[in-house]
């Protein structure tokens, strides 16, 4: 009898669990709000400026597909000019990961601000396949310029040139010579630690490198990457030869490093001292996103850096290093504009 009891007890409380939770259930369905508060994105939640709020996975994914659509860049093949035998490198496409976006929006807390995931897209055509050909300049898509400081003298004015460009936040790319690296370890270490690159301009500024047979050529190189790692410690990936002259056994034996040989688009002739004024307007009227500029570290030349860089600044040009102007991946901005 009292186990009957204690039965009819508990189908009691079973049934009323039963009918609160039939009820729970009954007001999620046909409650609306309440299903967005417990099943929707969080409260606050924006993805570029549009509230997410309360939207359920497949509204997020409706949006996030939508703006697919409209946002990304296709891949940018590496073009190689036969004329004159240089390559101008490629940029990678980028495109909105939905999927990723739309577990980032998912799960992202209350009030939070949401970016788009991208991805990369490789172009079909790209500088690694063409290891031995020179390069004159990056990508004209990137808007960014390079400067090319070639280092065999002149260290007495490198210090104001690495405060202007520090003051600018600017970077650029120190290409030096082997025996200036070892009579200048310490200013070697402090362009270094500026947050500059370091590049390699063989071993002595009296090379004349067609003019070498390919041992003198590799051990000129080599020999100037060492000393620099010794200083600096880190091996340059770009090699700039002297006055601009090589041939092709100087590219093989470069590529063979493993380095690309770099030269220039526009050149101050800054070691010639035609004056900041001379140097500045050419500068300013040949500027254009990709290019690099050579110069040299002289007396005119830190004065023209104080000129011209906000200058370009201006244009909306980064000053960057060879490696930043180079790399393919750089996201950039979107078809729409927006940063990615």
């Amino acid at each position: 009898m009292a186990s009957a009891v204690r039965s009819g007890k508990w189908l009691k409380i079973a049934c009323a669990i039963a009918l609160v939770i039939a009820i729970i259930l009954l007001l999620f369905h046909f409650d609306e709000p309440l299903r967005r508060r417990l099943g929707g994105v969080k409260p606050g939640v924006r993805l570029m400026g549009e509230e997410m709020t309360g939207l359920f996975r497949a509204e997020v994914a409706a949006i996030v597909a939508e703006l697919a659509r409209s946002q990304g860049r296709k891949p940018v093949d590496a073009i190689l000019d036969e004329a004159a035998g240089a390559l101008i490198p490629e940029l990678n496409g980028i495109e909105i990961d939905c999927e990723a976006t739309i577990e980032q929006i998912m799960n992202a807390t209350p009030g939070a601000t949401v970016a788009p995931v991208y991805r990369q897209i490789l172009p079909s055509i790209r500088w690694e396949h063409y290891p031995a050909r020179p390069v004159y300049q990056g990508n004209p898509r990137k808007p960014a310029i390079a400067l090319m400081i070639n280092v065999a003298w002149g260290e007495e004015h490198l210090l104001p040139m690495l405060e202007v460009l520090e003051e600018n936040g600017a970077r650029g790319t120190f290409f030096l010579t082997g025996s200036w690296v070892e009579k200048n370890a310490d200013l070697t270490r402090r362009i270094m630690e500026g947050g500059h690159e370091l590049g390699n301009h063989g071993y002595s500024d009296s090379e004349v490198l067609p003019e070498l047979d390919s041992w003198e050529i590799a051990s000129s190189i080599r020999r100037t990457n060492e000393v620099i790692f010794e200083a600096a410690g880190c091996y340059p990936v770009y090699f700039t030869p002297h006055k601009g002259e090589f041939n092709d056994l100087t590219l093989e034996l470069v590529s063979r490093q493993g380095m690309r040989t770099v030269l220039w688009t526009l050149d101050t002739i800054d070691w010639q001292k035609p004056g900041v004024a001379a140097m500045r307007e050419k500068v300013l009227s040949g500027i254009g996103p990709g290019q690099i500029v050579l110069m040299h570290p002289t007396e005119d030349t830190v004065t023209l850096l104080e000129e011209i860089i906000p200058a370009i600044q201006e244009r909306g040009l980064a000053l960057v290093t060879m490696a930043e102007l180079f790399d393919p991946a750089w996201l950039g901005q979107t078809a729409t504009g927006a940063e990615a």
